[in-house]
């Protein structure tokens, strides 16, 4: 590729430096547009809630008062959630037009005017537009920032004998960061409620406890950039040279932890000779985390070069016709989620108790429940298109000048994908412990369960086309190069953990589900019991590219007016992928008990179902498909 680029440049100035009186009599119309764009944007976003030693507690007493108790909902919530954004849309467009130029007069010691392609990060001379925003937050869970930039040209230039350049430059840079941090606390919420009832026939109403803690950040980049240049000269001899470049710079980093310590809900209900159904009960200690950061940008390049032969006869299909295009693409993304989510000392409590009291207990639902889930992605598309079209003036279709069509198009995306999740879960507790004294009636169904769940997922994806068309009538040279590199690292780590707690006293762990009815002279069935203890992680890793270059070059004269022809085609595609996929999931002490007790007590007991079930997955996947396509067609 090197050889090629040094051998293009050495023949492009011999013709060029050759080509100085190929200009017909005329003046030489000359266009050009600049435009530069340059976008600069953070959003920081922070927030944190924190709950101490919340508390619910609700107590009813009956003694010699008949009647039904309502439902009663107690609910300890710790949320964090904010927003901060930015949004800036930039929209350039520049039209030329040029008359008509036949008769007109040109210097036979005129030279084509240089021009430079902006290099590096300063932007060209000239009327250019700049975006900055910052914002801070003090209070977030969600960054965001969008900016879509569209830059267009058109330049058009009348038929006529006389010659023309036309440049045009475009240069669009976009540089991103969002931040978005959230932590939710819950220390020690309780809920609790207490129903008793002496000589007071009637029902419960159904009884619902909840402590919950969640957290949520959210970073999020989008970046759209269209670039168009279509340059249209008509007569003689003529230069077209466009150069388009876009550099994009995204990082997100999302970072979230939910943290609940000694969660707890007991519901009591004593009845002495008071008849009556209990209502259904559910409880539950809640604690998610969840942490997204995310990246996307789009990148669109087209140039369109439209040269062709006098329509008036100023002989200016006698000298030279040079067409260059140049596209340059940059894409970097880095992309970074972390979720903790913890939960320790969790219980939940349902100890019914009837003494000469007939009537049916509710079913009871208990769980304990810890995610964390991070996710990192980053998404790269881009497109690169280039039609360079030169058609002699001459009724043979062929001119005696030289044509030059030179097209270069180079393109790099990078990306950095890193996930992390963890979820702990210590000492988790499910107690259902009814007790029935010459009291019959059938008890509900009870279902229990401590789970544990953590995902990390990273992924990149880059989609890169390229794409040039060179169409050239008579003598002439081709030249067309294509360059395509795509790098891409993604990371995913997951844990998650279920462990047993210890017992105030120090003596043994406290942890898992127990179920221990106990009935003395109280007939009745039992309703189904289900305990279950699951802990799962998955980590999953995934890199995808998908790189298309296509390249036609035609060149044909339908007369036999003799010169040359010259293809030259070169096209160079590079990926480079690397995934790594770690899982891990512990699991100790986790126990199911279910003790049921019958003293002089006829009835049916339900099915039981007890799991304990630990599950981790890594996938680690990449994935690159690579097309090329040269087309050659000279007569």
């Amino acid at each position: 590729m090197r050889r090629f680029l040094v051998a293009l440049v050495v023949a492009l100035a011999v013709l060029a430096a050759s080509s100085t009186t190929a200009f017909a009599d005329g003046s030489v119309p000359v266009q050009a547009a600049t435009q530069s764009a340059d976008t600069g944007q953070a959003a920081l976003a922070a927030s944190s809630a924190t709950q101490v030693q919340p508390s619910n507690q609700n107590i009813s007493v009956r003694v010699l008062s008949p009647g039904d108790d309502g439902a009663v909902n107690q609910s300890n919530d710790a949320t964090s959630s904010a927003n901060a954004t930015n949004d800036a849309t930039t929209k350039q467009s520049a039209d030329q037009s040029a008359g008509s130029l036949c008769g007109c007069h040109v210097p036979s010691t005129w030279s084509a005017p240089t021009s430079s392609a902006p290099t590096g990060g300063s932007a060209p001379a000239g009327g250019g537009g700049g975006t900055s925003q910052g914002n801070g937050a003090s209070s977030a869970g969600t960054a965001d920032n969008t900016a879509p930039t569209a830059q267009g040209a058109s330049q058009s230039s009348g038929g006529g004998g006389g010659g023309g350049v036309q440049a045009a430059q475009q240069d669009a840079s976009t540089q991103q960061a969002a931040l978005a941090g959230s932590s939710a606390t819950q220390v020690k919420p309780s809920n609790s409620n207490i129903s008793v009832r002496v000589l007071s026939p009637g029902d419960n109403g159904s009884v619902k406890q909840s402590n919950s803690a969640s957290s949520d950040a959210n970073a999020t980049n989008d970046a759209s950039t269209k670039q168009r240049a279509s340059q249209d000269q008509g007569g003689g001899s003529g230069i077209q040279e466009a150069t388009q470049k876009a550099d994009t710079g995204q990082l997100a980093v999302g970072l979230s932890s939910a943290k609940q310590i000694e969660p707890s809900n007991s519901n009591l209900s004593v009845r002495v000779l008071s008849p009556g159904d209990d209502g259904k009960v559910k409880q539950s200690n809640d604690v998610s985390s969840e942490a997204n950061a995310s990246n996307d940008a789009s990148t669109k390049q087209n140039v369109d070069q439209d040269q062709h032969g006098s329509s008036c006869g100023c002989h200016g299909s006698d000298g030279l016709a040079l067409q260059v295009a140049g596209q340059k693409s940059s894409t970097e993304q880095g992309a970074f989620a972390a979720s903790s989510a913890e939960q320790i000392g969790a219980k939940n409590s349902n100890e019914p108790v009837r003494i000469w009291s007939k009537g049916d207990g509710g079913n009871v639902t208990q769980s304990n429940s810890v995610s964390s889930s991070a996710d990192a992605s980053n998404d790269a598309s881009t497109k690169q298109r280039v039609d360079q079209d030169t058609t002699g003036g001459n009724k043979c279709g062929c001119s005696s000048g030289v044509g030059i069509q030179a097209a270069g198009q180079s393109s790099f995306t990078g990306q950095l994908a890193g996930a992390a999740s963890s979820a702990k879960q210590v000492g988790a507790e499910n107690t259902n412990a009814p007790v029935r004294i010459w009291s019959k009636g059938d008890d509900g169904s009870v279902k229990q369960s401590n789970d544990v769940s953590s995902d990390a997922t990273a992924s990149n994806d880059a989609s890169t086309r390229q794409h040039a068309d060179q169409d050239l009538s008579g003598s002439g040279i081709q030249a067309l190069g294509q360059e395509s590199g795509t790098l891409q690292g993604s990371f995913a780590l997951s844990s998650a953990e279920q462990l047993p707690g210890r017992e105030k006293c120090g003596c043994g762990s406290g942890s898992g589900n127990s179920a221990g009815p106990i009935r003395i002279g109280s007939s009745g069935n039992d309703g189904s019991l289900k305990q279950s203890n699951r802990v799962s992680s998955s980590a999953d890793a995934s890199n995808y590219a998908t790189t298309k270059q296509k390249a036609d070059q035609h060149a044909s004269g339908s007369c036999t007016c003799g010169g040359f022809g010259i293809q030259v085609l070169g096209q160079k595609a590079k990926t480079g992928q690397l995934s790594v996929a770690l899982s891990s999931a512990k699991q100790i002490g986790a126990s199911n008990k279910s003790n049921p007790v019958r003293i002089g007590s006829y009835g049916n007991g339900g099915e039981t179902k007890q799991s304990n079930d630990a599950s981790s997955y890594a996938t680690s996947s990449n994935d690159a498909w690579t097309k090329q396509h040269g087309h050659q067609f000279l007569i």
